[in-house]
């Protein structure tokens, strides 16, 4: 039998008793053979007062805000890095042809890019770029593409040397563009040239014109890249991309180890041990040595 005891003050006590058989009040009243199980107890707060409700919400709003700003700045400085070493290796699982690109060694928001155009109007051309990446990564505006010589090309200005990389994204937009397709919409500016809102309005009339014209111009800063290809680095950066001259002494060593025919390279490797005699397919015929 459960029994539900109820008082006025703010306590409820819940008492169960066991019994087999019948049970009246006068065996609940004294008799023995009953046996208490178990009880609890369970104290119901009391009803605050309303005085007492405004005092704690003027402590409340009387008490100091806690400024977590620098450990916000922490954790999204890191998550930026981590942000942009996935945009970096997902770069790298593209295998653009052609195209070299690494970030720099002391900011993790500028990347060094060299561009070998290997065929088409600027076939031959050895082009460095800079990537600038935005400081609110992945938010924010698109990256900046901007090129270390000038080049005569419909969409780089012929002032600042950036390219215009508006036609391809309008709006940048977090998890769906990435730096990668940055990397590609450049290779791909010049094998397939746009004129559309041009950035250099007189290389977008001969290109559409004169293409003769237009063939001459792209010809001198293809020349006056590959003379400058070796060049000193302008930055003490570790991680810049730069070039020298083929030298005898340090490179022919180099270059005849990747030349050179190791002298078991022509005999079939063995993957394990073989008990079958060569002719046989008698297994465990070949005898032991």
């Amino acid at each position: 039998m459960l029994v539900l005891i109820y008082t006025y003050q703010p306590i409820l006590v819940l008492s169960v008793y066991l019994k087999s058989g019948e049970m009246s009040d006068a065996d609940i009243d004294g008799s023995e053979s009953f046996r208490r199980q178990g009880s609890f107890r369970k104290v119901l707060p009391s009803v605050p007062s309303a005085d007492s409700q405004l005092s704690m919400s003027a402590k409340m709003i009387d008490r100091p805000a806690i400024s977590n700003r620098g450990q916000q700045k922490a954790y999204s400085q890191y998550q930026q890095e981590y942000s942009i070493i996935s945009e970096y290796n997902m770069l790298r699982k593209q295998e653009f042809p052609g195209i070299y690109v690494i970030p720099s060694a002391q900011n993790c928001l500028l990347w060094f890019g060299v561009l070998f155009v290997r065929q088409g109007v600027y076939q031959g051309g050895i082009f460095r770029f800079c990537i600038q990446i935005p400081e609110g990564f992945p938010d924010g505006e698109c990256p900046r593409v901007v090129f270390q010589s000038k080049i005569f090309h419909p969409m780089i200005s012929p002032n600042s040397w950036e390219m215009d990389l508006r036609s391809g994204f309008q709006e940048w937009r977090k998890n769906v563009n990435h730096i990668w397709q940055v990397v590609h919409y450049v290779r791909r500016a010049f094998y397939k040239i746009e004129t559309k809102s041009p950035l250099n309005q007189e290389a977008s009339e001969l290109y559409n014109k004169n293409e003769d014209a237009f063939c001459e111009n792209v010809k001198l800063c293809v020349k006056a890249s590959q003379e400058q290809v070796y060049d000193l680095a302008p930055t003490d950066d570790l991680h810049y991309i730069s070039f020298e001259r083929y030298d005898d002494e340090r490179h022919n060593p180099v270059r005849e180890s990747i030349f050179k025919v190791k002298d078991n390279e022509d005999e079939p490797s063995s993957l394990g041990l073989s008990w079958v005699q060569p002719g046989s397919l008698q297994p465990f015929s070949k005898p032991t040595s």
